[in-house]
């Protein structure tokens, strides 16, 4: 197999991983969290659900494509 396919294939199960991580981190903080105030003043679960979930996956993707991701050629080589 060419190994273009293959880091393609692996970046494309990272992500699809990512984001599965980051739907079920959202669901849980803005469902079963609570209706107390957070430190900004709004409601625990809208803070984290909507504040912090969504902040550490932004630096977790930014982790993932600095180890995981490659640059490759896109030609086709020969």
């Amino acid at each position: 197999m060419n190994i273009r396919y293959k880091q393609a294939s692996k970046e494309a199960k990272l992500s699809l991983l990512l984001t599965i991580i980051y739907l079920i981190a959202w669901i849980f903080t803005a469902y079963f969290g609570s209706d107390e105030k957070g430190l900004l003043g709004l409601p625990l679960w809208f803070e984290l659900s909507c504040i912090l979930v969504p902040f550490v996956f932004i630096i977790l993707c930014w982790i993932v494509v600095r180890v995981q991701f490659k640059d490759i050629p896109l030609e086709q080589t020969k």
